[in-house]
């Protein structure tokens, strides 16, 4: 069976969208992506994100069975199933990025095509229950097309090191921009002046974001992806905040499983998602953000708790066999 993948991100980087690719990858496929792509310049990430709408379909020089569009970026699945009817088109949601930078009349203009899109998959696979109920409501799915597995997260690439931090440390990571609601952890910080925040990531809104952090909070920039298991194995919490945009709440993030599978305790911002799984740690503002860490610093145990949750329904080994099982099942 001849399967191809397509991502917009480099194939060392793909990984980091999608734990469970390497997995995948070393069955036999073969992956089509830009050969660079710069995840943290908004610039230079928008207008290369725009020209894979219509480059990725130049990528597929002969026959595959099987097409998997790992990126969830809209609309280039058009293109791809519009010239490979012959081939299964499956698209995989990681997440909504329309409902992440578009609103309004804009949203439900560009909408209209991304439906199209997914109508004309032959299958979609989503990370989340709620999501699933989403896409299945918009595309009418009467064909059970629509299949829910997991995000997932490679415990062999976070490994548990001991802490030698003698201070209290919350950690946030990732892409430093509004959608991410950075804001509320420092405000956080002003409240727990005796706990230390750290943030590692680089983004546009990494400037504006340091002209109003006290001294507890340490931004360590970017850091390469190798590196952010030892810095989670010295913080006491973490932390995956994220703005009410109504994108954000059908994804649990990556980050959260990182923190989890290392058995930190994580803290997240309300969302959907995580009410349908029924965790308790979330909040809504700076102040029950300062309170749900301070119940959570010295906790030795709510963390172990989450690990072994996540090893049992996250883990990207098994993920990448449902995700490789359902391609070979279109």
């Amino acid at each position: 069976m001849k399967i191809a993948i397509l991502h917009r991100f480099p194939e060392e980087e793909i990984k980091q969208t999608n734990a469970a690719f390497p997995f995948i990858n070393r069955k036999g496929v073969d992956v089509l992506t830009f050969k660079a792509f710069n995840r943290v310049s908004s610039k230079w990430k928008l207008l290369k994100s725009f020209i894979w709408i219509f480059y990725a379909q130049s990528l597929i020089k002969k026959y595959y069975d099987v097409i998997y569009c790992d990126d969830s970026f809209p609309f280039y699945p058009i293109f791809v199933k519009m010239f490979n009817r012959k081939s299964k088109v499956v698209l995989r949601l990681g997440d909504f990025h329309l409902m992440y930078y578009t609103w309004g009349k804009l949203y439900k203009f560009l909408h209209f095509f991304e439906r199209i899109g997914w109508k004309m998959a032959d299958e979609i696979y989503v990370i989340s229950k709620p999501m699933a109920t989403l896409v299945k409501y918009e595309i009418g799915d009467i064909s059970q097309k629509v299949k829910i597995i997991l995000d997932p997260v490679n415990p062999d690439d976070f490994i548990i090191e001991e802490k030698t931090e003698n201070k209290k440390v919350v950690m946030f990571h990732g892409l430093l921009i509004k959608n991410k609601n950075v804001d509320v952890l420092l405000q956080a910080s002003h409240i727990l002046p005796e706990i230390e925040f750290w943030i590692v990531g680089d983004g546009p809104d990494k400037e504006r974001l340091e002209t109003f952090a006290p001294k507890n909070v340490i931004f360590f920039g970017w850091k390469p992806f190798k590196d952010i298991p030892k810095l989670i194995s010295q913080c006491d919490v973490g932390v995956a905040t994220r703005s009410t945009n109504l994108g954000n709440q059908f994804v649990v993030t990556s980050p959260f499983l990182q923190y989890s599978v290392m058995a930190k305790p994580c803290i997240v911002s309300r969302r959907i998602v995580f009410e349908d799984m029924g965790y308790k740690h979330m909040f809504v503002n700076a102040l029950e953000l300062a309170q749900q860490i301070e119940a959570l610093i010295d906790d030795k145990t709510e963390g172990k708790k989450m690990r072994e949750y996540i090893l049992e329904n996250h883990n990207a080994k098994e993920i990448g066999d449902q995700i490789w099982n359902a391609l070979t099942q279109v």
